[in-house]
């Protein structure tokens, strides 16, 4: 989006977020309406991206008329899976 996958924004009460973008973010629900309102991306309704298993707010989905979506994740909450189950 606008050439660059990693984007700063303040939010309506002036908290500063550094987000990157993904076509898809596997775990992560999308919940509540999308709305139009404080949109970072002109022409992108969002709603809220929260982690599938604990419920923590980790971004953003945005979608556009007749495009498919995608994430504005908070760079600091992700976390790589590194695949391996603990023992116990």
């Amino acid at each position: 989006m606008n050439g660059s996958h990693r984007h700063v924004f303040n939010n309506p009460a002036g908290v500063l977020f550094e987000i990157g973008l993904f076509d898809a973010a596997e775990g992560c629900a999308a919940i509540g309406r999308p709305t139009m309102e404080f949109t970072w991306f002109s022409g992108h309704a969002w709603r809220f991206a929260l982690c599938g298993n604990c419920g923590i707010h980790l971004g953003w989905l945005y979608t556009g008329s007749g495009e498919g979506g995608f994430f504005g994740l908070i760079l600091e909450m992700i976390v790589e899976d590194s695949g391996k189950k603990s023992a116990g």
